[in-house]
């Protein structure tokens, strides 16, 4: 397979750049298509509100301990009754920021994979 890659036999010198971005931004995608188990289990109970807010065992989540990180984003909030919910706009706000940054080290991996190809492929840098 080295062999292969080192030959350029699997797309030449183009696809190795390609395929360094497709990679992780598939990654991502496939990362950012649904949310993370607990904040998708309130968000299937409905809890988008203070007032549709749900306690955690009444949803399927056993431990509250899982929605902390969730928590300090501002992603789902607690309210004084025990009950949470989650707030769609700061989910969403949360996704995009985790989206560009997976594709801004993305295209920043692209690039040093296409600036160093030439050196790993025997080819000579134009």
């Amino acid at each position: 397979m080295l062999s292969l890659l080192a030959q350029g036999g699997l797309g030449g010198q183009e696809m190795g750049g390609l395929l360094a971005l497709i990679m992780p931004i598939s990654f991502a995608a496939m990362f950012l298509r649904r949310p993370a188990g607990p904040v998708r289990k309130l968000i299937s109970a409905g809890a988008l509100a203070p007032e549709t807010a749900r306690r955690s065992r009444a949803v399927g989540i056993p431990r509250e301990d899982v929605l902390r990180p969730h928590r300090r984003l501002g992603v789902v909030v607690r309210l004084d009754d025990g009950r949470w919910y989650v707030d769609p706009r700061r989910d969403r706000q949360v996704r995009t920021i985790i989206l560009l940054l997976v594709i801004g080290l993305a295209l920043a991996l692209g690039f040093v994979v296409w600036l160093a190809w030439p050196a790993f492929s025997g080819g000579v840098p134009s």
